[in-house]
Formats: structure tokens, sequence, C-alpha cells
């Protein structure tokens, strides 16, 4: 927040004092300081339209709130007289004058010495509910303001019927809204505001419908009025709002997202929906449909920290990792205190999916970058201990993944990484060990882990069947059978099935040469486990016909294996 006071806080905070100058007029308006590259115009523009708008109206319909009103009350809140306020402190100060709408707008200054005007009626309210006002220009900034001040009292025309659609409609009537709504539109026929209302009874009937048929034809209600507003003013957000979720219902994608980008351009600075927009589009599959907005509004306001920011999430989102490096570094100078804990590790997987050893490189800078100053974050020391893996520097990372664990010790994502440390050194004990103490971890990917545990079988069980190893095939039937404990798999049990065939195959053959009553158990023991598991092949295409070869010789093995027994284990 700026170090001055907000005046939203300020709004809430002086809400029971009684309205200064207090009149009995049916309707109180006030006029915000119009933005304006000239000093001093914005202010001049504003005390010339309350002006205007006051000759133009009798007090008894229309107070206007005086400059020296708006004036103290902006510099009791801490704020300048004579510069112009956020959208969200527009409404606040609306609201502590007790203004029913008030005007917004910007005053732009041409080479030929025209000042042109744009400005908007906005609810005090509801900031999203606004109407758009013809544009002004003229060499004296009194005579724009003039038409600007007609254009107002002709908006206000369509308000005693957006009044009665509101009233109505909170009361239950939705036929008697409508009526009050369509009155507004004839006392004015560019309404936004009566419009609005009407879209909103019909939105509310949207929401009641209980069928995809009744959506959609509730849907079509609502875009029949919202679309005739967007196409008056391009810039309606609640309009424009209206229409992103609705062309989906109807199924129009196409145009969901057209509006999505035209909800960007018509609030620019509003950073939630900017984000909104864009986890909606990247959700979709869409992201890259905002670059080139993204672009276009930067290059009218570079710079912006805001907009760097949004640019770098959209670059993220749409997988364009080229200009996500390029613009992160921009955001930072801009704005320092966009260097938080998820940009190091954004930047960080953007280098690496660049895939090239610089970038690789790059991404590890800017991880230690980001360690040194979060030492205690677990989640960006585990991206740089797998960034140093992948950069073959292992003695560091596993260094940096034992800092990651300390770290947090129940984070089933690390503990994984560093199993897999353990798999490179040989080590399948500890392997299997840190697995299982992460299946047991709240949030664990069980998945993921059966999975990791079963790969490491498999090539435990190809590796043993090159070395005819028994001790290796017993490794590997371990491996298998911690997957299988974590989420049961068709492919573990078989292959530990297999294993233990092999095993059972050579523990017999020596025993018949030892005598011995240890490696006959051993055999038995390896044939129940083989056939148990090779009987699971049989449910599974791809290990049917390998589990039908096997199976018969298990069934002739078993009596050979149980007799061995008996004659060695006396």
């Amino acid at each position: 927040m700026n170090a001055r006071k907000s005046l939203v806080f300020v709004a809430l905070a002086f809400a029971g004092i009684a309205p200064v100058h207090a009149q009995d007029s049916k309707g109180r308006i006030t006029v915000m300081t119009f933005k304006s590259s000239e000093t001093g115009m914005g202010a001049k523009a504003a005390e010339e339209l309350r002006n205007q708008i006051k000759d133009k109206f009798d007090i008894k319909d229309l107070y206007v709130l005086p400059t020296k009103d708006v004036s103290n009350t902006l510099v009791q809140s801490g704020f300048s007289a004579t510069e112009p306020l956020a959208p969200n402190d527009e409404k606040a100060l609306a609201t502590l004058l007790r203004a029913d709408e008030f005007v917004s707008g910007t005053v732009d200054k041409a080479a030929t010495g025209d000042y042109t005007v744009n400005a908007r009626l906005v609810l005090a309210r509801d900031i999203t509910l606004s109407q758009a006002l013809p544009s002004a220009t003229n060499r004296k900034i009194g005579d724009a303001m003039d038409a600007v001040s007609k254009s107002v009292r002709d908006a206000l025309k369509q308000m005693d019927g957006e009044k009665e659609c509101v009233a109505k409609a909170r009361a239950g009537d939705i036929p008697g809204a409508l009526a009050a709504a369509q009155k507004g539109i004839a006392a004015y026929p560019q309404a936004t505001l009566a419009r609005l209302c009407a879209a909103n009874v019909h939105y509310s009937e949207f929401q009641k419908a209980t069928t995809h048929a009744d959506s959609v034809a509730t849907a079509d209600s609502v875009l029949a009025i919202t679309r005739v507003i967007a196409q008056q003013d391009p810039k309606s957000v609640a309009a424009l709002t209206f229409n992103a979720q609705l062309y989906k219902v109807i199924g129009d994608s196409a145009q969901s997202r057209a509006t999505l980008l035209a909800l960007i351009r018509a609030d620019p600075n509003n950073d939630k929906l900017i984000t909104q927009v864009v986890n909606e589009l990247a959700g979709s599959g869409h992201a890259s449909d905002a670059i080139p907005l993204v672009k276009e509004l930067l290059d009218r306001s570079p710079g912006d920290p805001q907009l760097l920011r949004t640019a770098f999430l959209v670059y993220l989102a749409a997988a364009d990792w080229q200009a996500a490096v390029t613009a992160g570094p921009e955001m930072i100078r801009a704005d320092t205190s966009t260097a938080d804990s998820t940009y190091f590790t954004r930047m960080a997987a953007a280098y690496m999916s660049l895939n090239q050893a610089s970038d690789s490189a790059q991404a590890i800078t800017v991880l230690q970058s980001g360690v040194q100053k979060y030492p205690n974050n677990a989640d960006m020391l585990l991206s740089l201990a797998s960034a140093l893996r992948k950069a073959n520097r292992e003695a560091e990372s596993l260094a940096v993944l034992k800092r990651a664990i300390a770290a947090n010790p129940n984070n089933p994502q690390a503990l994984l990484v560093l199993a897999d440390s353990y798999a490179k050194a040989n080590q399948p004990d500890s392997v299997e060990a840190l697995l299982q103490r992460a299946a047991g971890l709240p949030g664990a990917d069980k998945h993921t882990l059966a999975q990791y545990a079963l790969g490491q079988g498999s090539n435990m069980y190809k590796a043993a069947n090159a070395s005819k190893d028994r001790a290796a095939y017993q490794a590997a039937i371990k491996m298998l059978q911690l997957s299988d404990s974590i989420e049961p798999s068709v492919d573990a049990k078989f292959i530990a099935g297999i294993s233990a065939f092999s095993v059972a195959q050579s523990s017999y053959n020596e025993a018949n040469t030892s005598k011995s009553c240890e490696l006959a158990t051993t055999a038995r023991d390896a044939l129940t486990l083989a056939q148990t598991g090779i009987q699971a092949g049989m449910t599974n295409d791809t290990y049917k016909a390998g589990a039908a070869q096997y199976l018969p010789v298990i069934s002739q093995f078993l009596p050979a294996s149980a007799a061995q027994v008996k004659k060695f284990c006396k």
C-alpha cells in the first residue's frame, strides 16, 4: 500500500459521519480529478465540469459536490487535491461524499492545441457499472467540458429506470425489473447502466437453470443485451465479464478467449483481472494468445512494473522461454519486490527449458542467488539440487539436497530425488528406505513413487538376467514388491514373479548338489511367489502369453521342490 492512507480505509473509518453540505436533492454526483499529461489540467478540467453540470441541473434534482468539499476531503485523507486517484480510491471518495455517481476520465492535448476529453459516468456502488460518454474535442477546455456536461445530463436520464430496475429485481419482481430497465433505455437509447441491470436480471435466471438447454437459453438472453453494450462501449468491464463466461456456456470458446483479451484492454492496470485472464487462457492451452496484447500494452507503457510482471507470467504460461528470461530481469529492475522465491524458481525453470548448456548454467546461477536470499526455502533448494544434478555436479547436488531435506524433512519429492542419487550410487537399500519414508508422508504422489520403484526394479531384473546372479534377482524382487506395496500393479507383480522363478531355478539346482535345506527352502518359497506374480500376468494382454508358458512349468516344478525340501530338511 502507498505510504499515505488508503481512501478505502478512510471511507470505512468515517462511514458514520454525516455528509458535507447535505441537500434535499434527488441525487448527488461528484467529479474526480481527470488524468492529464499537462500539469494542473486534470484538476482544472474537473472543476470546470463541476460548474458546467451544476448550471444544467436544479439543485433539487441533482446536487453537485463542490470543489471545496472534494478538496477538503482529499487533503484530510492524506491525498493531493490536484492529482488523479486510482479507481478504488475514486469509489472510496464518492462513498465519503455520499455521491450516487461520479465522473472520471482523461484530458489529452493534441499538437494542434485541441483538448480531447474521454469521460465515464460511474456508479459509486460498483465501479464496474459505468456509462461511456461521447468523446469531446475543443480548443478551449471549458467548451469541451460543456459538451461533456450535456452528455452527463443525457446519460442521467436512464437512472430513474435503472434504480427502479434494481429495486424491483431485489424484490423478486422480474417482469417489473425488466420493464423498468426498458424505461431507462427509452429515456436514453445509448444506456449502458439500464441495460446492465436487465442483463443482471437475466443472469440471475441463468444461475437458476438446472439443465444445459435452459442454461444456453438464458445465456443467450444475457448475451443479447451485453453484446449491444460491448459494441457501444468496448471498455465495459461488466459486459465483457458476462460475455467471456457466457460464450463458454454456449460453446463459442474462440469468442470467449477474444473477450478475455478485450477485458485486459479495458482494464490494463487491474492486476487481479489480468492474473485471472492469463490463468484462464493458460488453462485452456491458449496463453500464447495473450502475447500480442501484452506487447502492445508494454509498448504503450514501457517499464510499467505491473505490466512487466504480467508479461513474465504470460511468457511462462505460453512456454515462450526466451521471452520469459528476458522479461524476468526487467521486471525486478522495475520493482525489486517481485524478486520473491517464486521468481527464482520460475526463471530457473525457463532457463532449463531452453535446454542449452549455457542456459543450464544460468539456471544454476539464478537459483544460487535465490538460495542466498532464501537460505531455508526447501523448494528452491530442491530446484537447485535438481539443476546441479542435470549438470552432472553430483557432489554439490547431494549436499544441497540434504539441506533441502533438513529444511523440510516431510517433502516426498526431495526424498525421491535423494533416492535417485543413491540409485546412481548403487545403494538400493537406501533407495528403498527413502521411498518407503516418502510414501508414508501426507501429500505423497504414490503413483510417481511406485512407478519409480518399478523402473528401478525392472532395471535390476535386467541386470540380474545378464549376470545370472541370484542375489541380484532377490534385490530386484525386493524393489518390485516395494513398488507393488505403494501402488499395486500387474507390472510389478509379473516382473517380480519371473525374477522369483529364476531364483527358484538356481536355488533348486544348487540344492541338489549341496544337499542344502536352506537353498531348497529358498527354491520352494520363490516358486510360490513366482506362481502368484506370474498368475497376475494373465490379466494383462502384455504378459498373458508369457504367463501362459510359465504357469504349467511352475505347476510341474512345485511337487519336485516340495520333495526336495522334505529330503534335505530332516
